[in-house]
């Protein structure tokens, strides 16, 4: 099987403010350059690149902690495949202590070509609520 599916290594979870290279809070999309395969079609006709799967990994863990179909999305005019990070990770509660990274795989016929990793990013929510308050004089 062939391992060198191109893909780009292009990958960026965004919010509201952040970077490609710094950490990303409550991200918000998920956008990456589709492989340089995406369009390619074998000598049989099949497409090189059948779907795509969006890996999040816990910082430092080798195997992914969730694995998402994407399906083949069309890329955008600029040539940036983008989704809404909800639609991509559904209902995954993400920790607020925990840092993840994420990579996008492309599937055929022929192997697997993955992304190198994203930028890192995570869940941060508001502290705690206090303990009852009381008034007294």
């Amino acid at each position: 099987m062939r391992k060198n599916l191109a893909l780009a290594g292009l990958f960026v979870l965004v919010s509201t403010v952040g970077s490609a290279q710094t950490y990303v809070a409550n991200p918000s999309k998920v956008e990456f350059i589709p492989s340089a395969d995406h369009s390619v079609t074998l000598p049989d006709g099949s497409p090189m690149v059948t779907y795509y799967e969006f890996r999040i990994y816990i910082e430092g863990a080798a195997a992914p902690m969730q694995v998402t179909n994407l399906g083949k999305p069309a890329p955008g005019t600029d040539g940036v495949v983008r989704a809404e990070i909800l639609t991509v990770i559904g209902s995954l509660p993400l920790s607020p202590t925990t840092q993840y990274r994420a990579t996008v795989a492309a599937i055929g016929p022929t192997g697997v070509g993955e992304s190198t990793p994203s930028n890192p990013f995570g869940h941060v929510s508001g502290p705690k609520t206090p303990g009852s308050v009381s008034v007294k004089q």
